[in-house]
């Protein structure tokens, strides 16, 4: 059984093929390809595929497609999504397009319920009832393992951590969603950004200021290098970075009494400086049981989006054979 695994991102797709066993054959990182439109890009990926089928003739290829946004996962349909650039997508129907192109009906899923699987098969071994896995980029997703069942909800986008509200939706930050107050807005990568550049306006001389002026191209492992010089603009940006994602998780753990959280992507390589303001919300509850035994974990694989696509893949065609 051969699983190839697509997580689609809006700076780069990555590809990864797999077999039963968790033997990684291929990977690939390409960029996003917005040119040519749409079809072009199902196209090359459909062409992947293909190639992947031949080379590996006489085996059961299944594939899964990690799509960020909210994701008709029945249907395989990408509904909405505000960080993919394509010009020419309503309702983007990705799994018919590749069945026609591969002969494969793929799984679609949101990227980040695929990287939740991938989570809990791979890193914790399937330990754990009920996971919480929030990915933290420009972005933020959550995926969840319900009783040990992958989740989706009724319409395909449970999870969405990210456009939970935690501020006043008339006067709180905008969104790239469209809407205010999103935990996204204060805890994806442009959230803070936007700190970032208030702390440097307001504290022109701190070292954080002085790194952002001299940094042709700004990325957020900028604020971790200031604050490993002990920057305390820095250390505030990410110490209010961990309060926000607090208040989120604490509001997902108090609904569904979660017992293992995990967080990954990018954002979470900084858990060193933010996970302190983190777990001082948590323990700051005022109902205390869903918290006594919680876990809380970083994710140590940067790919586990396309693994958990995947090792999902494999775990449908088995369990659909």
């Amino acid at each position: 059984m051969i699983g190839i695994g697509v997580d689609i991102g809006g700076t780069f797709v990555k590809v990864f093929v797999m077999n039963e066993y968790g033997e990684i054959f291929r990977q690939e990182k390409m960029e996003t390809d917005y040119s040519k439109g749409s079809q072009f890009f199902l196209q090359q990926l459909a062409d992947y595929i293909n190639r992947i089928q031949q080379e590996f003739a006489g085996q059961k290829v299944a594939v899964a497609v990690g799509a960020p946004g909210d994701v008709d996962n029945q249907n395989g349909i990408l509904r909405y999504n505000p960080n993919l650039k394509f010009k020419d997508v309503a309702d983007w129907p990705m799994a018919r397009i590749l069945k026609d192109l591969t002969g494969i009906l793929p799984a679609v899923a949101n990227d980040a319920t695929l990287a939740a699987w991938g989570v809990y098969e791979k890193e914790l071994n399937r330990k754990g009832n009920n996971v919480l896995v929030v990915t933290l980029g420009t972005g933020v997703g959550g995926g969840l393992i319900i009783n040990r069942e992958l989740y989706q909800g009724s319409n395909g986008t449970a999870g969405e951590i990210g456009h939970t509200k935690i501020a006043d939706t008339r006067t709180g930050p905008l969104c790239g969603c469209g809407a205010h107050g999103c935990l996204e807005a204060f805890v994806g990568t442009i959230g803070i950004k936007r700190r970032v550049w208030q702390a440097a306006e307001e504290q022109p001389q701190s070292t954080l200021a002085q790194m952002v002026r001299q940094e042709k191209d700004f990325k957020i492992e900028l604020v971790s290098r200031a604050a490993e010089k002990g920057c305390p603009a820095a250390l505030k940006v990410w110490q209010d970075t961990g309060f926000y994602l607090g208040i989120g998780i604490a509001n997902v753990v108090l609904t569904l009494d979660i017992d293992t959280v995990v967080l990954a992507g990018g954002v979470s390589r900084a858990a060193t400086y933010f996970m302190p303001a983190l777990k001082q919300v948590l323990e700051n509850q005022q109902i205390k049981t869903p918290f006594k035994r919680l876990t809380l974990l970083t994710s140590t694989h940067p790919n586990i989006g396309g693994i958990g696509a995947a090792m999902y893949a494999i775990h449908q065609a088995i369990k659909n054979a």
